[in-house]
């Protein structure tokens, strides 16, 4: 099985090629830096140059090592809209959904959250509990980013940087969305959002802890694989999209990722032990109580 962080935070080169090298190592395949719509493409100018560095990095001795038919991790980059009221994102996307493979918004505030799951050209609502007591979604927003394939965010982030009652209603977020997501089957990634080489975590870590509240294997395989790759491969063959839902194809091209789910979780399951004693997160010592956007 593969790994795919869809959420790293993009700063400048040197931040991002210490980031970009770190989570390879730890066993990630597929890394997309996330930007704001300001710095987006300035940091579009040095893509070429950090995909360069990253295919030199010496796995030996690492995580990386011990996973078979390892390789370089992809890299992609992305916008992220942060702090911006409806009429905002509208301008954005507008202007960079042409550009970018990758966009998605941070909720919080509940018209934001509405607004993006009613808008199909946003890829995903990240955070819909940011700032909040509740998870930030409902059963309305939930079939509305159903219909319009938006995924929604959860970001380990914010379990590692929380503490206390804090990190308890953001668990409680967790398993409410999920719940959602059981019963109105929209699409539900899992993303690191690491901000520094500090908050990576191994795929093995990850996986631990969203066992650790539920989520089962099928979920896990989607939240960072099947869910992941659904968004990187229609964002990459937009250009050849008549209207939605209709592109042009090659019948050599014709594929289905999800044909592939026996026999993935079946190794996600034998050559990952994932099942070793959980860890727990409570004893990890931060002093945030609530992170930044």
């Amino acid at each position: 099985m593969k790994f795919y962080d869809l959420n790293l935070r993009g700063q400048n080169y040197d931040d991002d090629l210490a980031l970009v090298k770190e989570a390879n190592k730890f066993g990630w395949d597929y890394l997309n830096l996330n930007y704001s719509h300001d710095n987006f493409e300035k940091a579009i100018e040095y893509k070429d140059d950090l995909i360069e560095e990253l295919s030199s990095v010496d796995f030996n001795q690492t995580y990386r090592n011990k996973k078979n038919n390892f390789k370089h991790a992809e890299l992609s980059m992305g916008i992220n809209i942060l702090n911006a009221n409806s009429n905002e994102i509208r301008k954005i996307i507008n202007k960079y959904r042409n550009k970018s493979n990758y966009i998605s918004c941070l909720g919080g505030d509940l018209k934001v959250n509405r607004s993006v799951c009613e808008n199909h050209r946003i890829d995903v609502l990240s955070r819909p509990y940011y700032k909040r007591r509740d998870s930030g979604m409902n059963h309305v927003l939930a079939k509305e980013a159903q219909r319009n394939n938006v995924a929604i965010e959860l970001c380990f982030r914010d379990i590692l940087n929380n503490h206390r009652r804090y990190r308890a209603n953001i668990i409680s977020s967790f398993k409410e969305i999920l719940m959602f997501h059981r019963k109105f089957k929209f699409p539900l990634i899992l993303t690191t959002d690491s901000k520094s080489i500090y908050h990576v975590r191994s795929t093995r870590d990850i996986v631990a802890f969203f066992k650790s509240i539920g989520f089962n294997d099928e979920e896990i395989y989607n939240g960072f694989y099947y869910y992941p790759k659904q968004i990187v491969d229609f964002n990459n063959e937009r250009k050849d999209m008549i209207i939605k839902g209709v592109k042009v194809i090659d019948s050599d091209d014709f594929t289905d990722t999800y044909d592939n789910l026996e026999s993935d979780l079946e190794e996600f399951n034998e050559s990952e032990d994932f099942n070793d004693e959980l860890i727990d997160y409570d004893d990890i010592d931060i002093d945030l109580e609530e992170d930044e956007p």
